[in-house]
């Protein structure tokens, strides 16, 4: 399985648009007493490394969090476009218009999208769009909120069974785990930033393009990005502070994570040029010392891979 994946089993029924503007053909509009209705399931692969702060949110939809969907028909025209399910939390979607295949036995592809942004271009998204991660992640809402997804399962043939959707994450994430070290107690440590990233993802969605290719820009001011302050007693069972960010490079030199103490900041700067990449996780565990930051980082394609030890001094 592809580890951009997370892993979650979403049923959703869609609902049959009023007016399907894109068929033009009468014997595709698909008689709702006779046709199979079109049900949606969707997976996300299961992190297994650790106990994220935010687990919930990376094996399910968040409760609340809306998916549009495209149908097209094979050869033909779109039958459903920008159709807006909202997930309940508990694997389902809901609400929208009920879908269904056409009756023409045509098979069917189906594009779905987890974004914040508003899409507007139709049939499909026709202009690049910006999605935000937000600048506060310590809650869960922000942070299911700041990821993006994208699902495409093509060339699906009439079924009464839910089809499966494959949601990739276009952006990348963050996770830090910190220890209190030499000279500190964990009350003293009080806060963790990620600092210095841009906050806006620019995106262009193509039929032809595989999700795990999609391209993302990142834009906007840099900005720092607040999140949780929960304290691991030891890394071998780390509790970790989850964020998302947008994929970007960032210069050798830049300060990347800040612990703030109550007597000031100890501060981790990036000691080579480091790139963020779609659908990747980034994971840091700092030690913090009185006097500086012990760390190691893993790159991980969702999963752990060789740490990279580094420095971090009080400035």
């Amino acid at each position: 399985m592809n580890s951009r994946l997370l892993i979650m089993t979403v049923l959703a029924s869609a609902a049959l648009s009023a007016a399907m503007t894109s068929c033009d053909r009468a014997a595709d509009r698909p008689d709702e007493a006779t046709s199979t209705e079109l049900r949606l399931s969707s997976g996300v692969e299961l992190e297994t490394e650790s106990r994220a702060a935010f687990t919930s949110a990376d094996v399910q939809i968040r409760g609340g969090e809306s998916v549009a969907v495209w149908v097209d028909e094979i050869g033909g025209a779109q039958l459903y476009g920008n159709n807006i399910l909202t997930a309940d939390g508990s694997g389902g979607l809901s609400g929208g218009a009920r879908m269904f295949f056409p009756e023409n036995g045509q098979n069917v592809d189906i594009y779905a999208l987890h974004t914040n942004a508003t899409i507007t271009g139709e049939p499909y998204p026709s202009t690049s769009f910006t999605h935000s991660v937000s600048a506060d992640q310590r809650t869960i809402a922000d942070y299911a909120a700041s990821d993006m997804m994208y699902a495409r399962t093509t060339n699906v043939a009439k079924t009464s069974s839910a089809i499966g959707m494959t949601f990739y994450h276009l952006l990348s994430k963050i996770q830090i785990a910190v220890r209190a070290g030499n000279g500190l107690e964990a009350t003293d440590i009080k806060g963790v930033t990620i600092t210095g990233v841009r906050p806006e993802a620019v995106v262009s969605l193509d039929k032809s393009t595989a999700p795990a290719a999609t391209t993302v820009a990142a834009a906007g001011t840099a900005t720092d990005i607040t999140v949780g302050a929960d304290v691991s007693e030891t890394f071998d069972a780390p509790v970790f502070n989850d964020a998302i960010i947008v994929p970007q490079t960032l210069t050798a030199g830049t300060a990347f994570i800040t612990v703030h103490l109550a007597g000031g900041d100890l501060t981790y700067r990036l000691p080579t040029t480091t790139v963020f990449a779609s659908g990747k996780k980034y994971i840091y565990r700092l030690t913090a010392n009185l006097n500086g930051i012990t760390l190691s980082s893993t790159l991980a394609a969702w999963s752990p891979i060789n740490p990279v030890d580094g420095n971090a001094v009080m400035e």
